[in-house]
């Protein structure tokens, strides 16, 4: 069985997330979101976070990730906007899906990464957000919800935190989450 630290370690082509959670609890941001709550400069991110993206992008592989906007928006989620233009300008790309603009299923979206199109995890969190784990499941459900919200999210750039945009003509079409998904 494949560990989520082997897949980052050895993926070739893609890695892929769906952050669903509107809170987590990641103790090494303490610092920088308490920084941001009190209205401070953040201090310097120590994640590694950026060097894993370089290095990604370096050998020719791609890593993306596909945001869920609950409202009331959290500050956690205004912080994490904070960090994601770091991340973009390092070759992540990062895009957002406003939950408004999804039907009520997605309440039970997954926190999920895919690897290659063909190992994924989910992640595991307690009710207050803090991380308890990861376990690698069918790799299709995951498959199928990143090709739902291709067709939904638009890029980090387009997206207001204070203005939400109306979806694109295009995907104004109710979307379910795959029930194997959530299993």
């Amino acid at each position: 069985m494949t560990t989520l630290a082997d897949a980052f370690g050895s993926f070739t082509q893609s890695a892929w997330r769906l952050e669903a959670r509107d809170v987590y609890v990641v103790e090494e941001y303490d610092e920088q979101l308490d920084a941001f709550l009190n209205g401070r400069p953040l201090p310097a991110r120590q994640d590694g976070w950026a060097e894993v993206v370089q290095a990604a992008v370096g050998r020719g592989a791609q890593i993306g990730r596909v945001r869920l906007v609950g409202h009331p928006i959290t500050d956690y989620t205004r912080f994490e906007f904070e960090l994601y233009p770091e991340n973009v300008s390092v070759g992540e790309d990062v895009r957002i899906v406003d939950r408004t603009w999804l039907d009520g299923s997605w309440s039970a979206a997954p926190d999920v990464w895919l690897f290659d199109d063909r190992i994924a995890f989910r992640q595991l969190y307690s009710d207050e957000g803090h991380y308890l784990g990861a376990e690698e499941v069918d790799a299709e459900p995951v498959r199928e919800i990143r090709r739902l919200l291709a067709s939904y999210s638009v890029p980090l750039a387009e997206y207001s935190l204070t203005k939400v945009p109306a979806p694109r003509p295009e995907t104004a079409y109710p979307s379910v989450l795959p029930r194997a998904a959530c299993a």
